[in-house]
């Protein structure tokens, strides 16, 4: 346990003093104490740490702007289901414990003892992590929300190096012989785009079957909102619904669907759109499937897939893109080091995961590929 005899302030140390070890931050100031004690007044203003005492992990440090990325433990909401974060349907009071890693600036309120000692094997960090916890927040005129951010990342998931340079190897050359290039709204090259080749439209907009989707949709954010909707339609709301959002209503996506058995085994079992079932794309059909089972860990705490379902195959709707972003060097520090990076990037919903493929160097231009897969129950 920590004495107060052998806090020092954090900001004093040297950072190779703390970096890539558990410690424990304390604070003594009164105000702080109290404001954070208070849900209402923590609320009111942005602290990067809201607990305390706060065990975390320093994995590295900014002088620039006196800053260090650490693992800590915030809040996230508890729900049961991925749709719940897209239809709202969950209760601030009901949280759990998530890891979060992000970085934070030094606070010279911030008190350490080194020579406390942690004991690491009760200390269960997953591989991956959120970008941050859920919390409430109030805003200067007086509004407040709850804000929620169900993102989850792994730096490094468990993939031959082999496994991903074939990868890289295929998307670069796929790229390269189909050249679909959009300078705006920023440089980048469709290499799978899914709004391309769209499912075309079977029938003509049908105002009838508009305002059952909606009234539907609302009804799962709330009985309020349908309530709204409905009176809405009564008093002739929404009849002049632009000709984007009548088209829009006509066409869809083509997915692919995955299955996920009870040992976690992927298997691709329809065509990626615009990537046909061929001999030569075989093995990156494997590829894919093979990083989909590494992140079903993470596809698990977002509750796309059921870990509480036995002796039964899953089935997921995926959607496929794949993307190479080339932007000037110069742009920022970054660019000068780590030139070509790429993505596999899996989005369930409005829920992100995603994990670094390669890196490359070059002083010329920056590119960055990535996939991203929407994946739906």
């Amino acid at each position: 346990m920590a004495t107060t005899n052998n806090l020092v302030s954090l900001e004093s140390l040297h950072p190779t003093e703390y970096q890539y070890r558990w410690i424990r931050l304390h604070i003594t100031d009164d105000y702080l104490i109290k404001t954070l004690s208070n849900p209402r007044t923590r609320a009111a203003r942005t602290y990067p740490i809201e607990r305390f005492p706060c065990l975390i992990y320093t994995t590295d440090y900014n002088g620039s702007n006196e800053s260090i990325q650490v693992w800590l433990k915030e809040e996230e909401v508890r729900v049961e289901n991925c749709s719940d974060y897209i239809n709202m349907k969950y209760d601030a009071k009901q949280m759990q414990d998530c890891w979060v890693c992000k970085w934070i600036p030094i606070d010279p309120l911030w008190l350490v003892d080194l020579s406390e000692e942690i004991d690491e094997t009760t200390i269960n960090k997953p591989d991956f992590y959120r970008l941050h916890g859920d919390r409430e927040v109030c805003y200067g005129d007086g509004g407040e929300d709850f804000l929620v951010y169900p993102v989850w990342i792994q730096e490094r998931l468990p993939i031959s190096r082999t496994r991903r340079q074939r990868l890289l190897d295929f998307f670069h050359e796929l790229n390269n012989q189909r050249k679909d290039f959009h300078e705006h709204p920023s440089p980048v090259e469709d290499i799978i785009d899914p709004d391309l080749l769209v499912s075309p439209p079977k029938t003509s907009f049908n105002r009838n079957q508009w305002i059952a989707n909606e009234l539907k949709r609302k009804l799962i954010i709330s009985s309020r909102e349908g309530r709204q909707f409905q009176r809405d339609i009564k008093e002739d709301g929404y009849t002049d619904l632009s000709e984007h959002e009548k088209l829009r209503s006509t066409y869809q996506w083509l997915p692919t669907d995955f299955t996920i058995d009870e040992n976690g085994r992927v298997d691709i079992v329809s065509p990626i759109h615009q990537l046909p079932l061929l001999p030569q794309n075989r093995q990156t059909y494997g590829d894919i499937a093979r990083i989909f089972h590494a992140m079903i860990p993470m596809f698990k705490q977002l509750k796309v897939i059921r870990d509480d379902i036995p002796n039964v195959k899953q089935r997921l709707q995926v959607i496929i893109k794949v993307q190479s972003y080339n932007l000037q060097a110069g742009l920022n520090r970054i660019q000068n080091e780590m030139i070509e990076l790429s993505y596999f990037f899996f989005r369930c919903l409005r829920d992100e995961i995603c994990w670094p493929m390669a890196y490359r160097r070059s002083n010329r231009k920056y590119s960055c590929c990535w996939c991203l897969l929407f994946a739906y129950r």
